[in-house]
């Protein structure tokens, strides 16, 4: 494996959404300025009045229509952040369900719509936007995946693959992320746009300000184990429990099955603080897939020290990947080991 001089945080943006909440807007009840009595209650008592009551009263509908307040995603429920009624009415399609999940470094909140349409949200709660903004686009450079630029926030770029689109972006400082499935190229970036003036600016925090809403259910990662043989200065066993995270958003990542495109298994230590093992990121990666229990050509990448400041190691080598899609074995020129995940069922 080659070294390589700058750090790498692994950010990856696939996450699965397989919890349940209900989405709301606790702006839209808001009263009006003026109750729509006040002109006949002006008639009865001042038969000169109705006329500038009448004046006045034309203002009132402008003073009613008062912005939302911008969201603190720190301190939202995940799937306060969109409106899911307002999204709907972009999409054009009735909204079924949304799906949250947040712990200490993201946010997310799927939004499930009939005709099988959906939009994923993702929101990195630690990073800041244009760090973790680089990174990714970094990464889908290097899996060979083109981004288009587009004129939405601080900065942003559109990716597309079988139909299905990915908006990334940096919305006030903050990184985030629009999954569309089903839905069209303007839909997405029309729902990119609610966000601009719909969150508050970003601001550095620690993981224990960040209150977790997590609720694993059936396809939730729940364990990882990723075996490092070889080389010694390289050896160790990590786990989820092992990295202190209390679930896969951003720092763990399994794919769920071999025909995944990229195929990924994934882990980042948390920042500032020392991994449990020598590697503090670490990365296999498959474009197009695999085939079960035959070697694929993949790409890795290892870091070692601390995960905001490590020392970076890339290269090529094979994976084989057992027949269940979510156990097996890597191997190059100098890195051995083995990965084992487990989903909730």
């Amino acid at each position: 494996m080659q070294r390589i001089t700058h750090p790498l945080l692994l950010w990856l943006t696939v996450l699965f959404f397989l919890t349940a909440c209900a989405a709301g807007n606790t702006t839209s009840s808001a009263p009006t300025v003026a109750p729509a009595d006040t002109p006949l209650q002006a008639a009865a008592t001042d038969t000169t009045a109705p006329t500038q009551a009448a004046a006045t009263d034309t203002t009132a509908p402008a003073q009613a229509a008062a912005a939302p307040e911008p969201v603190d995603p720190h301190a939202s429920e995940p799937c306060a952040v969109l409106n899911g009624e307002t999204v709907a009415g972009i999409v054009g399609s009735s909204l079924i369900t949304t799906v949250p999940l947040k712990d200490s470094f993201m946010l997310t909140c799927s939004y499930e719509f009939d005709s099988q349409k959906r939009v994923d949200l993702e929101m990195n709660l630690l990073q800041p936007g244009r760090d973790a903004y680089d990174t990714v686009i970094k990464l889908q450079e290097e899996l060979g995946h083109a981004v288009e630029p587009v004129e939405l926030g601080d900065v942003a770029a559109l990716k597309e693959s079988n139909g299905n689109l990915s908006l990334y972006m940096v919305v006030n400082g903050w990184y985030t992320a629009l999954y569309g499935y089903g839905v069209e190229r303007q839909t997405l970036v029309a729902i990119g746009r609610l966000l601009t003036d719909g969150l508050i600016a970003f601001t550095a925090t620690t993981p224990g300000n960040t209150a977790p809403t997590v609720i694993p259910q059936p396809g939730t990662l729940i364990d990882m184990e990723v075996v490092i043989e070889a080389p010694p200065e390289m050896a160790g066993v990590t786990t989820l429990e092992s990295l202190n995270i209390v679930s896969i958003a951003g720092f763990a990542m399994c794919s769920f099955g071999p025909s995944a495109d990229p195929f990924v298994v994934t882990f980042i230590a948390p920042p500032g603080q020392d991994p449990p093992t020598p590697i503090a990121t670490f990365s296999l990666s498959v474009s197009g897939g695999v085939t079960v229990n035959q070697p694929t050509p993949a790409t890795f990448e290892v870091g070692l020290g601390r995960s905001d400041d490590p020392q970076i190691f890339a290269g090529e080598g094979t994976v084989v990947v057992a027949a269940d899609g979510t156990s097996g074995t890597f191997e190059t020129s100098r890195l051995k080991g083995r990965w084992t995940c487990t989903f909730a069922e």
